[in-house]
This record gives C-alpha cells, structure tokens and sequence, in this order.
C-alpha cells in the first residue's frame, strides 16, 4: 500500500494541501489585480458619468432659466388670445326630478375658430 501511494500520478491525501508552482501563484495575483484594476476603472467610469450627468443638468437648468426670466408670458398669452375666435354656447334647462325638486341639466358647446373668420 504505501507503494500505491508513492506512485506517480497518484493524488496526495485529501488533508494535506497541493502545492502550488510560481506560475500557478503569479497567475491569481495577476488575476487579482486585473480584477482590481477593472473594478477601479469602472467604479471611476461611473463617478465621471454621474458627474457628466449633474453637469449636463445644470447647464440645461441655467439655460432654461435665463430662457423663462427673458420671456414675457403676459405679452406672448396676450398675442395669442387677441388673434382667437372662442365660441361657447351653453344651454340650461330645468327638469322636475322624481322627488318634485328642480335638477339643472347643461349642454356645453365650445368651439375655436382660426383669426379672420
């Protein structure tokens, strides 16, 4: 029997740990690295989109701003209305309800007509 264990090819007994080579070492630290350098790059990837994004943001947010305070909305409201036609008929009529109360009913008609008509 120890002759079988002391066979090549023969695995070593499963408490005792395999020893690894140089190669098989350098190749998980490697591995660790390379798996550290990509989280770091894409971790910094996001922070810089996220930062893009808020800049983005603001600038939009500055612009519209500067874009509403230099509008007059009275005056362009104004403009607006003046040149439109607003048509509203409505009628109402009373009708005796079961209980000898008066209901209201209404019909509403509204129409917009385009200036020069």
């Amino acid at each position: 029997m120890a002759d079988d264990a002391n066979k090549k090819g023969s695995s070593p007994p499963e408490d005792v740990a395999p020893e690894l080579t140089p190669e098989e070492t350098t190749g998980r630290t490697d591995d660790r690295r390379i798996s550290d350098f990509v989280r770091r790059a894409v971790s910094a990837g996001v922070g810089a989109a996220r930062n893009s994004k808020e800049d983005i943001m603001r600038a939009a947010a500055n612009e519209v701003r500067s874009w509403l305070e230099h509008l007059n909305l009275n005056d362009e409201l104004a403009k607006a209305l003046s040149k439109m036609v607003i048509e509203v008929k409505t009628e109402i009529r009373f009708r005796p309800s079961e209980d000898g109360r008066m209901v209201p009913e209404t019909t509403n008609e509204v129409k917009v007509k385009p200036p020069g008509q």
